[in-house]
């Protein structure tokens, strides 16, 4: 037994020779036995950095795909007994531009040296692994947006379908979502802060004969404000990249880019035990995170606010695992739709 259990844990290291980390085969069997699943050669080789059997152990316990799968068994995100937190999310223009150029640095750097690991960041789709793992990748994309489709459905939006409707995406990286928006609405328009990310989309979908989509990259918060018109908005893990001020100032653009009627799909973390935002202590320190995917949070308390001011109203409102299912920490996936008044 002792053996077997070596065999799982123990690998040599390259450059000293000794004993580290773990092996193949327990990565196999973590994901035979805590996700129900075989894994993928590029899924095992992700794992093997793990220093011992624990680490391995901590790791799947707390990955989005369990908790996904085992909701039940991890409980409820939030219990009501929570301190508020203290979020500056409105700053003066100054500092609003001074934000979103951080932003824009820290996500040109990431499309220049890891453009597809910065949207889903899994080891499978850095630029070492991704040849083998690129159709799944984009695939991915589909799947998002059939779960985005029957959300449609069900709270009975469009119910012609989307096929003579324009679509705003905010946020559309390499177009691993745009490409498969493209499929079901007239026209996309496709906005992300990033030049280099844009240019990988572009190359994408052009590759696959999509004539339907308009590139446009979002260089200052004024760019927010001028917006094209369009039946519906889509942003999906791209608002919580962004600092309170920025968050808020994107969502209240895309709610007033939408027709009357219109819907508007945006998902953003809502709680994180622990966090707090203020403008000037972030830039103050903002040199030391370039590059880095950082992750932010605005109440929901805010975002209802926003959605009314804007003159739209909440569908539906899901806890999601966008940022992982841990006791303290929530993100919300928000359908709303304006009003069909003008």
């Amino acid at each position: 037994m002792f053996i077997k259990i070596k065999r799982l844990w123990s690998r040599p290291s390259r450059q000293t020779g000794r004993q580290t980390g773990v092996t193949p085969e327990a990565v196999a069997w973590a994901y035979r036995l805590v996700l129900g699943r075989e894994p993928l050669p590029a899924e095992v080789h992700a794992h093997l950095d793990h220093p011992d059997l624990q680490a391995l152990r901590r790791a799947f316990f707390s990955s989005q795909e369990f908790r996904h799968r085992e909701r039940s068994l991890c409980g409820p995100s939030l219990d009501g007994s929570e301190p508020a937190l203290e979020i500056e999310d409105e700053v003066d223009d100054a500092l609003l531009e001074k934000l979103l150029a951080h932003v824009q640095q820290s996500w040109q750097q990431l499309g220049q040296e890891e453009p597809h690991w910065s949207v889903l960041t899994a080891e499978a789709y850095k630029q070492a692994n991704l040849a083998q793992n690129r159709a799944q990748f984009y695939a991915s994309g589909q799947g998002d947006v059939a779960r985005f489709l029957n959300l449609l459905r069900r709270n009975q939006c469009f119910p012609d379908g989307p096929a003579d409707k324009t679509i705003l995406e905010y946020g559309c990286g390499v177009g691993r979502i745009t490409h498969a928006l493209a499929g079901h609405f007239k026209q996309v328009y496709a906005y992300d802060i990033s030049a280099p990310h844009l240019a990988l989309a572009q190359e994408f979908t052009s590759g696959l004969g999509l004539t339907n989509i308009r590139y446009v990259q979002v260089q200052r918060p004024q760019d927010v404000l001028e917006l094209p018109k369009v039946d519906a908005v889509y942003t999906l893990i791209v608002l919580q990249h962004n600092p309170p001020p920025i968050i808020c100032w994107i969502l209240r653009g895309l709610l007033e880019a939408l027709k009357p009627g219109g819907v508007a799909f945006f998902q953003l973390p809502t709680y994180w035990r622990g966090y707090s935002f203020d403008a000037r202590e972030y830039l103050r320190t903002a040199h030391t995170r370039v590059g880095q995917v950082e992750m932010h949070a605005v109440p929901q308390r805010r975002v209802f606010q926003i959605v009314a001011q804007a003159g739209c109203h909440v569908l539906e409102v899901l806890d999601d695992p966008c940022t992982g299912y841990s006791s303290g920490d929530l993100s919300n996936t928000f359908l709303v739709r304006k009003s069909s008044k003008t």
